[in-house]
């Protein structure tokens, strides 16, 4: 069986907490990772990183906890969402590694182009 998705919640109103508390219970996938506290400033460390942080914002522009998030738990994912609930965005730590396994130069140079191409397809 494999690790189950560790998610966090931060800094968000109760009502939309126990929708998100709700909804990654219900993923057979996930688990919540407990925080007895609800800012990030005093949070519990969790025993085991989260893989993926949501954290509750009252203005889309306001991201300055982002990166001591990141500075935190640089493998998780940070997920913002708009307390009111109507708006999320998804961030990302660059590099990551991708094992390829044994390759020829050929093959290096398809895998490089291909993920290449697969940034520029999702960029906005």
């Amino acid at each position: 069986m494999t690790e189950p998705v560790r998610v966090l919640l931060l800094e968000m109103p109760q009502l939309l907490r126990g929708l998100l508390e709700h909804a990654v219970q219900a993923h057979g996938d996930c688990e919540l990772v407990r925080d007895t506290r609800r800012t990030f400033a005093m949070a519990v460390e969790p025993a085991l990183a989260p893989d993926i942080v949501i954290l509750g914002l009252t203005a889309e522009e306001d991201t300055s906890l982002v990166p001591a998030l990141f500075a935190r738990w640089p493998q998780a994912q940070v997920m913002t969402v708009m307390q009111a609930g109507d708006d999320a965005a998804v961030y990302e730590l660059r590099p990551r590694r991708r094992s390829l396994g044994q390759m020829s130069p050929q093959e290096v140079v398809d895998a490089l182009c291909d993920s290449v191409r697969r940034e520029r397809d999702v960029a906005p």
